[in-house]
């Protein structure tokens, strides 16, 4: 009896690692669908308001989601007038996105390369820069949805799989 029970609990530990992996593939869809909302939502902004980097971060921070603590960061940071340039608060700020960890290299270095290209430049060309992110993001949401499925089939199947094994094995 206590071997089944033994086997019961490391066929749902595996299953739960294999969950886990399919909640860090969602997650990190779920970042970047936000990050491509606000993205959006500063396109709009700067669009038709004209209002300062800190007021725009504040507005983003009123959104809430996973980048509430990071639009916050960088508005307090902007408003103690450090002198730094905009891109250092945003490098700063990044790991307080919620979900940050479940990022790729390839999305971090987005989210790096958008912080490094606003707050410097003239309007028109901030637009420019955000529609080019835009872009580049799209196709790598697009990519990261097209994967997910087959991913978190994977991740499931490999889990309860590895489970099984592990029970048969040690019985």
């Amino acid at each position: 009896m206590l071997k089944v029970l033994g086997a019961l609990c490391v066929i749902c530990g595996c299953s739960g690692m294999g969950w886990h992996a399919v909640s860090r593939h969602a997650t990190r869809i779920r970042v970047l669908q936000e990050l491509e909302q606000g993205l959006q939502f500063l396109y709009g902004e700067i669009t038709y308001s004209a209002c300062d980097m800190a007021e725009l971060m504040e507005r983003l921070s009123g959104r809430g989601g996973c980048f509430r603590d990071f639009w916050q960061g960088i508005q307090g940071m902007l408003l103690q007038h450090r002198g730094q340039p905009f891109f250092s608060y945003w490098k700063s700020q990044m790991p307080r996105i919620q979900g940050y960890r479940h990022l790729t290299a390839e999305d971090r270095m987005l989210i790096e390369k958008i912080g490094s290209n606003l707050g410097n430049l003239d309007r028109q060309t901030q637009l420019d820069t955000i529609r080019i992110f835009q872009k580049r993001l799209e196709g790598i949401l697009g990519q990261a949805l097209k994967e997910f499925g087959g991913k978190a089939r994977v991740s499931m199947v490999l889990g309860v799989t590895a489970g099984l094994f592990l029970a048969i094995f040690l019985l």
